[in-house]
């Protein structure tokens, strides 16, 4: 195997965790819009929308496949934003250590993503 093909090959991992991270933030998202509110329906469209506005974000300027999608350091900038609004949320509506713990985390992969797609 080239060191080229080895160093791609070590993204793997570091994929697999974002793209989960990726999911836990939308279910998050989810899981604050319902609890959000004590009227059902507010819960519900919070519940929907918060997640469906994070997703369209993310499908025009982070996602690999995106034409749209954002240069690094600036995408890294907006997932940032994205995972302190989650991450903010998730501490107010939920628990504050889910909150913490998922914009450190969120944080601390992407920005090993965006410092080797930057090598």
């Amino acid at each position: 195997m080239t060191s080229s093909a080895r160093e791609h090959s070590d993204y793997g991992p570091l994929h697999a965790a974002a793209f989960l991270l990726e999911l836990m933030m939308l279910t998050i998202l989810a899981l604050s819009g319902a609890a959000s509110s004590d009227s059902l329906v507010v819960q519900v469209l919070a519940a929907v929308a918060l997640p469906v506005v994070a997703a369209a974000i993310w499908a025009v300027w982070m996602a690999p496949t995106s034409a749209r999608r954002l240069a690094n350091p600036r995408r890294l900038a907006v997932e940032v934003v994205l995972f302190a609004i989650t991450g903010l949320l998730a501490a107010l509506l939920l628990a504050p250590w889910v909150g913490a713990v998922f914009f450190v985390v969120a944080t601390l992969v992407f920005g090993e993503l965006a410092r080797r797609e930057s090598q």
